[in-house]
């Protein structure tokens, strides 16, 4: 078994005094397909959030391989409305994805690089925010509800997209079908414990 790229060790994470999670472990390598699930509420978009240093546990260690490109895409995109599409795809890439990249990322979820980030649909959203986290070639891939607000289509071609993806993904879904057909193993997060 190949050695973890991201990995999280006996997490706490405290809220107003109470813990959201305590003792959380979990590990994800190259190819992984683990999905999460649990309660809304109980903590597992908290816990992308560590993994992908976001913020910091109040206990725990986290642990990133050397080199290794991680994406994060929240559940809910906070997007710079000076910005344009193609300019905030690009930043999928450290440094800056080059235009012929970007003018193809585009293409593959059907939106123009021109457009700015204001007045985006949901869907319009989801789809740059795929755009920009894919772009990179990312090792390990932590996505936030990536099929929200998105027509059949649309989460077909993700379905697809994802599963010919070398990457270790963690997925946060309410769609079953998605997660079944995309994820080996299942994180079940109750209560704070994860199993």
């Amino acid at each position: 078994m190949a050695p973890p790229l991201l990995s999280l060790a006996d997490a706490t994470i405290l809220f107003g005094g109470r813990p959201t999670f305590t003792g959380v472990s979990l590990a994800l390598g190259a190819g992984d397909r683990a999905c999460l699930v649990g309660r809304n509420g109980g903590g597992k978009s908290t816990l992308l959030k560590i993994l992908a240093g976001l913020i910091q546990p109040d206990s725990g260690k986290l642990f990133r391989q050397p080199g290794a490109r991680i994406a994060y895409m929240p559940q809910l995109p906070v997007f710079d409305p000076a910005m344009t599409v193609g300019d905030f795809v690009a930043t999928g890439v450290a440094g800056g994805a080059p235009d012929h990249l970007v003018a193809a990322m585009l293409d593959e979820v059907g939106m123009r690089a021109d457009r700015t980030l204001d007045h985006l649909s949901g869907g319009e959203s989801r789809r740059v925010s795929i755009a920009q986290v894919l772009i990179g070639d990312p090792d390990i891939l932590l996505l936030d509800e990536p099929t929200n607000h998105l027509d059949i289509v649309s989460i077909e071609w993700l379905e697809r997209r994802l599963a010919a993806h070398r990457a270790g993904l963690l997925l946060i879904s309410h769609d079953r079908a998605f997660l079944e057909r995309l994820s080996t193993r299942t994180l079940w997060l109750d209560r704070g414990t994860i199993y």
